[in-house]
């Protein structure tokens, strides 16, 4: 094993670090913790309550909460309905940055994090989607927020159909929650039919699939800030943290390493080890598309930055140079 690798020998499966290697694990992982540390302190701070001139107060004002033009409103209507569908990915996003924190800590990295970094990557990438590229106005934003709460509630209807059966309380609930948003979503937007819903279509929109908004994401990001990620370098990513969440052979056999066995030189044996550099990479595409969407959210809602800027010292000092404007 080198100064800069994590291995897994092939005799009881532990893993074992470097010196070198543990240390840089050590701060990958206290980096992502600092990651979801600043959204609870966001939020605990700021209650998602729009700045005076911001963009999220014209929102609001633009959107009511609850919302006049439906017929019998719910509070999480309007403006408060966008609020809820980008906090609860970037909870979930900075959530998932804690788990990578603890990975980190207990040196396994070798097959877990591509999965958890993926999920970073696509609730961020919702986030940024729904609140969208400059210019859009606010019905547009509500768009996309029905659509995602569309997707959840079918979803959960059908998990539950599938897990206890349609006949069970909580099948019919969930049911009922769907085809009452359905009728909210119908209403609220005269002239959509089943058939656009079907296809998850409104108000001239479509809902992106999930490596369709992570290559919008990086587009958007390439556009306006200089990312040096490309819209079709994302696409490489996006389709290798899929293979590593999904069941692939070759991330796997990647990672192997065929040497003497210690007990019987004349026979080969497998080691599994990951250089810190990949782990490195990883690490950065997670925090960064976070980090942009805490951007976007900060900067939609004109909160202060004092929290983001501790956060942006933090990369700066774990990851120099990543966030710097390359043009």
């Amino acid at each position: 094993m080198t100064d800069d690798q994590v291995s897994r020998p092939p005799s009881d499966g532990t893993v074992a670090a470097s010196g070198a290697a543990q240390a840089r694990l050590l701060e990958l992982a206290e980096l992502c913790h600092i990651c979801r540390v600043a959204f609870h302190l966001t939020a605990d701070r700021f209650h998602w309550r729009p700045a005076l001139g911001s963009a999220a107060e014209v929102l609001a004002a633009a959107l009511p909460s609850p919302d006049p033009l439906l017929a019998t409103p719910r509070i999480e209507t309007g403006h408060r309905l966008v609020a809820g569908v980008v906090q609860t990915y970037l909870l979930t996003a900075a959530g998932h940055l804690g788990a990578l924190s603890a990975l980190y800590r207990t040196g396994e990295v070798l097959f877990t994090p591509g999965m958890v970094v993926r999920g970073v990557i696509e609730c961020s990438a919702r986030v940024v989607w729904v609140l969208g590229d400059r210019g859009d106005v606010p019905e547009e934003l509500l768009v996309r927020g029905y659509l995602e709460e569309l997707l959840s509630a079918e979803e959960a209807k059908k998990a539950a159909g599938r897990l206890g059966g349609k006949s069970t309380d909580r099948y019919k609930k969930l049911e009922k929650t769907y085809k009452d948003l359905k009728t909210e979503i119908a209403g609220r937007f005269p002239g959509t039919t089943l058939d656009d819903l079907s296809r998850w279509m409104l108000g001239g929109q479509t809902l992106a699939r999930p490596s369709e908004v992570v290559t919008w994401m990086y587009g958007l990001l390439e556009r306006h800030a200089g990312s040096m990620v490309t819209s079709k370098m994302s696409e490489g990513i996006y389709d290798y943290l899929s293979n590593v969440t999904h069941p692939t052979l070759y991330p796997t056999r990647d990672l192997r390493e065929w040497v003497p066995s210690p007990d019987h030189p004349d026979e080969l044996v497998t080691i599994l080890h990951v250089e810190t550099d990949f782990v490195e990479r990883q690490t950065v595409a997670a925090v960064l598309a976070y980090y942009n969407a805490l951007s976007s959210v900060t900067s939609y809602f004109g909160w202060s930055t004092d929290i983001h800027d501790q956060l942006t010292e933090a990369i700066d000092r774990v990851l120099p140079g990543v966030l710097q404007d390359p043009k």
